[in-house]
Formats: structure tokens, C-alpha cells, sequence
């Protein structure tokens, strides 16, 4: 086994031991960074979305001058503007650094009176309702021929795009020995309907007025979710990732009530199939930590983002693996000093006893979001500090 092969198979070994509460070596320090590397290496994101060589020069930039074990979000943009163009709509625009974002009125294309349609028959639903209202392509003013045409191009497109993400996981792997900790990604069934039908405004309402429609919306909407990940094996020392966006905005009574059945069945369902799960528990959770303790133990990845992460630990660190704690504002704004402290404290009070991955509290995007020797110093520090004895 060859040096580089050598310090993969090592890391995987660590994430496994954080993934699964035993205590591993040393603290593993993970990269959430997307497209900030873009910026560091003087370019913007749509140089990397029209040139792969550009993409896979940051990447290689950010795995050679930084020190990481895992990456997780890496600077390959999972989105092309030409893909939108193609099917005539979208929820996504672009602005001029190619970043994707949210079209205002995008979201909307399912009416309240539709759930029950949704519940009897989601792929129905989805194929018959919502792809029409949203995609020029799917609608009936255009004919086979060019509707047939313009599929074979839009999987050839995400076919180029799952070729480019697949380049850079090998590369990271075999010229660093950097394994890749997400090896799929689910939305969770009620963010599907808040993301993809109903807009944050439509689902506030529908989450007051009809709570038990969606509730079985997001049940019935379970195995869509489970399709994203249907041809993946679990793998050892990485996990499957789900964003969580609606929670942090409801009450603990409306959670029980909408979201967490289908979480919750989600969850156990993919557990029993061999896989850890990584919860991206985005901005402040503190108000549900006594349904998170229903979580199967030992399989849960927590990414905590506003909250007082050494509560997290307080309260739920027995049952999962905590990752997160370093500011990104710190990291840009802070001096080197303020940063190595903050850096120390995080695993003095998060290391022992095992079950904490050492990264950024979200991932790196803009410019603003870290300050490449404060960077550099941090996880220098953290590779020397963090090591169990």
C-alpha cells in the first residue's frame, strides 16, 4: 500500500470511529469549502461551472495549501445555467459570479386544494402538475420530437456533471488521500414541499391551516426522498446528508405535528439500510433538542450551525457525532490570535470523549467567509493539537 493510500484508508478509520462514538486518533478536520475557493485563487464560480480544468486547479489549490482529512462540500457547482435554459424554467437563476440562487415566485407551483392529489400519487402528481407549471419543456405546446431531443441533452448534461464531481472525489482521494465524508444527499420529504412546491409563505399557512395534509404529504413523500439514494451502498466512515431548512422556523408543537413523522420514518429507514446520516441542523435547533434524543443512537452526523455547539454537545453528544464550531465571520473578521483561541477552546471543551469533527459552522462560499491565514494557522493548529493520547 502506497503513502497516499496508506493516509486514506487512516482517515476513513477516523471518521468511522466519530461516526460510530468510539474515541479515534485525533480530532479529523473537515473542508466545507465551495465555492470561497473560487475567490481565493482569483477566479469566480462560473469559471469553474464553464472550465473543468479551473474547477480542478482550486480544488487542488485548497487540498495542497490547506490541511484537511475529509472535504465534504467541495468547490464543483452542481448547477449549469445552460441546464435551466434547456428546460425552460426553473427555480434557480444566476447571478454575474455564477452563483445559483432562488428566482422569486419560482417555487410556487402547487396550489393548497392539491394535496390529496400529491398524498394518492406523488410521481402522478409531480410528473402530470408540477413539471408543466414549471419547465417550458414539459408542457403540451411543444412537440415530441423536441421534447425527446431535449432530454437526451439534459441527461448528457447531468451525466457531465456527475463526471466532473466523480474527477474530483478521485482526485482528492488519490493525490491526497482525502476521502469524500457525504456520499449522497436526500431532502427531507417536508422541505421537499416547502423547496420545490409550496414556497416558505404557502407552507407557513398550509402547516396552520391544513397540519394533517401535510403531514401525509410527507409521508407519502418518503420513498421520493429514499430515490435519491437508491443505488448507493453504505460505505464505511462517510455518511448520506440531509439539509434541514423548515425547523428552525416552527414551533416544537407544529414540528411533532408536520415534520417529524416523516423525518423521523426517514431516518430509521435509512439506518436499518446501513447507513450514518448526516443532519444539517441549519441555524438554531435549540428549541428541539428533546425530539432530536429520539434519534437512533450512534448513527447521527449533527452539523451545528447557530447553536451554542457545547450545549449541543451537553445535551445530545451521548447519541451523535457533533461537527462544526469555527465561525466563518471569525474566521474573515478575527485576528490569527482571536482564531488559534477560539480554535483551542472548541476542542478542549468538544474532543474528549470522541464524537467531534473540527470545521466550519457552514460552508465556505463568499469571499467574507474566511481569511486564508487565519484559515491556514487554524487547522495547522487543530492537526498538531487534537490528537488523543
Amino acid at each position: 500500500m502506497d503513502n497516499v493510500a496508506q493516509i486514506y484508508a487512516e482517515r476513513l478509520e477516523i471518521m468511522d470511529d466519530v461516526n460510530n462514538g468510539r474515541v479515534p486518533k485525533r480530532v479529523p478536520i473537515l473542508c466545507s469549502c465551495s465555492t470561497w475557493a473560487y475567490y481565493y485563487k482569483g477566479y469566480k464560480p462560473m469559471d469553474g461551472i464553464m472550465n473543468e480544468e479551473v474547477a480542478l486547479e482550486v480544488s487542488r489549490a485548497i487540498y495542497a495549501d490547506f490541511y484537511w482529512d475529509v472535504t465534504e462540500i467541495d468547490p464543483i457547482i452542481l448547477h449549469h445555467p445552460d441546464v435551466y435554459e434547456l428546460l425552460g424554467g426553473g427555480t434557480f437563476t444566476f447571478n454575474q459570479d455564477g452563483m445559483p440562487q432562488t428566482k422569486p415566485g419560482a417555487v410556487k407551483v402547487m396550489e393548497a386544494d392539491e394535496y390529496p392529489e400529491l398524498i394518492a400519487d406523488p410521481y402522478k402528481y409531480l410528473l402530470e402538475k408540477v413539471l408543466p407549471r414549471r419547465y417550458k419543456l414539459f408542457s403540451q405546446e411543444l412537440d415530441f420530437e423536441t421534447k425527446y431531443e431535449s432530454l437526451l441533452k439534459y441527461f448528457s448534461f447531468q451525466k457531465e456533471i456527475g463526471r466532473k464531481k466523480m474527477l474530483h472525489d478521485q482526485m482528492a482521494q488519490q493525490e491526497f488521500g482525502m476521502p469524500n465524508a457525504v456520499q449522497g444527499m436526500l431532502i427531507a420529504p417536508v422541505d421537499y414541499i416547502l423547496d420545490s412546491l409550496r414556497d416558505f409563505h404557502g407552507i407557513m399557512q398550509d402547516i396552520k391551516r391544513r397540519p394533517e395534509l401535510v403531514r401525509e404529504a410527507g409521508m407519502a413523500l418518503i420513498d421520493y426522498s429514499l430515490a435519491s439514494v437508491a443505488n448507493i451502498e453504505p460505505e464505511k466512515g462517510k455518511t448520506v446528508l440531509i439539509p434541514m431548512h423548515l425547523p428552525t422556523f416552527i414551533s416544537p408543537r407544529d414540528f411533532e405535528k408536520v415534520y417529524w413523522p416523516s423525518y423521523q420514518a426517514l431516518i430509521n429507514d435509512l439506518v436499518e439500510k446501513g447507513f450514518t446520516v448526516k443532519c444539517a441542523f441549519e441555524r438554531k435547533y435549540e428549541h428541539l433538542f428533546d425530539y432530536l434524543q429520539e434519534l437512533p443512537q450512534n448513527k447521527i452526523v449533527a452539523v451545528v450551525e447557530d447553536d451554542d455547539i457545547r450545549l449541543f454537545k451537553e445535551k445530545l453528544g451521548d447519541r451523535m457525532a457533533i461537527q462544526g464550531g469555527m465561525p466563518t465571520q471569525t474566521l474573515y473578521y478575527g485576528t490569527k490570535e482571536e482564531c488559534l483561541d477560539l480554535a483551542k477552546g472548541l476542542i478542549d471543551d468538544l474532543a474528549p470523549g470522541g464524537g467531534y469533527i473540527f470545521s466550519t459552522n457552514r460552508a465556505m462560499i463568499a469571499v467574507t467567509d474566511g481569511n486564508p491565514e487565519n484559515l491556514q494557522a487554524v487547522n495547522e493548529f487543530v492537526r498538531e493539537y487534537a490528537v488523543y493520547k
